[in-house]
């Protein structure tokens, strides 16, 4: 089905997909999934990969594209609507619809949108057009050498979570405990700690930094522990810039990296862009960003 809707700030093309994967034993967990598009790389991406959530978890897909106006504005009516249960977007440098750059679709969406948000691997549709065609016997399209394609499995296997002991963090968890359940995935939980200022030490030797706040490692090995053994929970703890570390580890075979939405603590939600808009720029595998709406379903609203 394919609706054109009119007004004097935008116009707006949405097709509907409905799929149906076989049975459906349980109800999904995102009936809503809607897709920014545009003919571009990224905006394939988006497609590609919305088109797979909803074959895997059931629901209907909208693909969206925006002829004219504003597309954030656009896609965070529909999730306040309550038409978007979640929202898929492209990663790019350049800033055009279905992608994500400075100041991009997906950055605007970060800012209070109650929809989760889900940014697209670059090369994503490129890579599951080669796993599809390898599957059946085929021979893929010839691939760029300079255009490098993430790596994608057969379903979803290794789910990471950005844990900063936060209510956001907490929130993020819990949903990632519910979708790693739902499709047999492992968990990985990750806690990045800042150093703190150096603490000089006997004339000559170098400074030691210290780390600020609470006991993240105590923190981050506890709320492992604390998930089913069935999620087969992993915590993991670094200290270092947050979005250096968070972006090595999603590169040890992560298929989704989940964040908060308000960053990785006080003091980067402080400096320019937080992490969670730094890591959808450069992530290698998919990024869901959890929004803060989902506190309260969560039980945890301050």
């Amino acid at each position: 089905m394919k609706i054109t809707r009119r007004d004097r700030d935008s116009t707006c093309e949405f097709v509907s997909l409905t799929y149906a994967p076989g049975p459906v034993v349980e109800e999904p967990l995102y009936p809503k999934v809607v897709a920014g598009f545009e003919e571009t790389e990224p905006g394939e991406d988006a497609r590609a990969l919305a088109e797979r959530v909803v074959a895997v978890d059931g629901g209907e897909l909208k693909v969206v594209h925006v002829e004219k106006g504003s597309p954030a504005n656009v896609l965070r009516e529909l999730a306040e609507k309550g038409e978007a249960d979640l929202i898929v977007l492209g990663s790019t440098h350049r800033a055009a619809f279905g992608s994500v750059a400075p100041g991009s679709v997906a950055e605007q969406l970060l800012k209070g949108t109650p929809a989760r948000l889900v940014i697209a691997p670059r090369g994503f549709a490129r890579a599951r057009a080669a796993r599809d065609a390898e599957e059946a016997g085929e021979m893929a399209d010839d691939i760029p050498s300079d255009s490098p394609l993430p790596f994608i499995r057969d379903r979803l296997r290794v789910v990471a979570v950005g844990f900063d002991g936060t209510a956001e963090s907490r929130a993020a968890l819990d949903e990632a405990a519910i979708l790693a359940g739902r499709v047999g995935a492992a968990i990985r939980v990750i806690g990045v700690s800042e150093p703190g200022p150096a603490v000089a030490g006997r004339a000559g030797s170098t400074p030691t930094p210290v780390a600020v706040g609470f006991d993240l490692p105590a923190m981050v090995h506890d709320v492992a522990a604390g998930l089913s053994s069935e999620l087969r929970a992993l915590p993991i703890h670094d200290q270092g810039d947050p979005v250096d570390k968070l972006l090595e580890r999603a590169g040890e075979g992560v298929d989704l990296l989940m964040l908060g939405s308000r960053g990785f603590g006080p003091v980067m939600r402080a400096m320019l862009g937080s992490v969670s808009a730094r890591v959808i720029r450069a992530a290698p595998c998919a990024v869901m960003i959890v929004p803060r709406s989902n506190l309260r379903a969560s039980g945890r609203a301050p």
